[in-house]
């Protein structure tokens, strides 16, 4: 993605069917002026049939047909509007930049502290309250979508969403005094391959997956 350009957004209310459809219709526009080799060294994506664009989304082959319009994968069990959105929005967002190896939160990201209390409410509390619960379950459900586990907190997860984009759960167990905690961590890249307003909407689809 050029410096000087604007990344790109996913809707926000009122009329979000109409606003879906315009935002998916603009990250289209946006894709087919991308040199596709550029993008895959970028995106870490690969050049499928005809106009097809290859990449695995939470372990999962994706196919994203440039001139059909379409975001499909095989095999998975439902692929969202904003699914679609947040892989299309890694593609045309994707900069290349190389893993930093230093994790960050939410908190981190721009603008990310003043969102984070909803945010927190919608992706990490959920599975907090699994984790206290069923720490089995937990873990089966991450398996299910690529992750593995991680030597962090009391229990890690590492769950890679694209080749460039893993997230990191972390889960402590609470005590008589302190209650069970979450966090979710990313390389400090990740603003190099996707809007923060489509991270958060990432971790928010992932922790729907993690809670069925």
């Amino acid at each position: 993605m050029k410096p000087n350009e604007q990344k790109p957004k996913l809707p926000s209310p009122p009329g979000y069917d109409q606003a879906y459809g315009q935002s998916y219709e603009l990250a289209f526009d946006r894709l087919t002026e991308v040199d596709p080799t550029i993008l895959g060294m970028r995106s870490g994506a690969s050049l499928g049939p005809g106009q097809g664009i290859k990449l695995d989304f939470l372990n999962f082959p994706v196919i994203v047909d440039i001139r059909q319009r379409s975001v499909t994968a095989a095999g998975f069990p439902l692929l969202s509007i904003s699914d679609k959105l947040v892989i299309l929005h890694y593609l045309v967002t994707a900069g290349g930049k190389p893993a930093s190896g230093k994790l960050i939160s939410f908190k981190d990201l721009p603008e990310g502290s003043g969102y984070f209390p909803t945010f927190y409410k919608r992706a990490i509390a959920p599975i907090v309250n699994i984790f206290n619960k069923s720490v089995g379950d937990l873990i089966g459900a991450a398996k299910n979508i690529g992750g593995t586990q991680i030597a962090m907190g009391d229990l890690g997860l590492s769950i890679p969403v694209f080749a460039r984009v893993t997230l990191n759960w972390v889960f402590w167990r609470g005590d008589d005094l302190l209650p069970p905690e979450g966090s979710i961590l990313f390389d400090a890249s990740i603003t190099d391959y996707l809007p923060v307003e489509d991270v958060a909407v990432l971790c928010h689809s992932v922790a729907n997956r993690l809670a069925a």
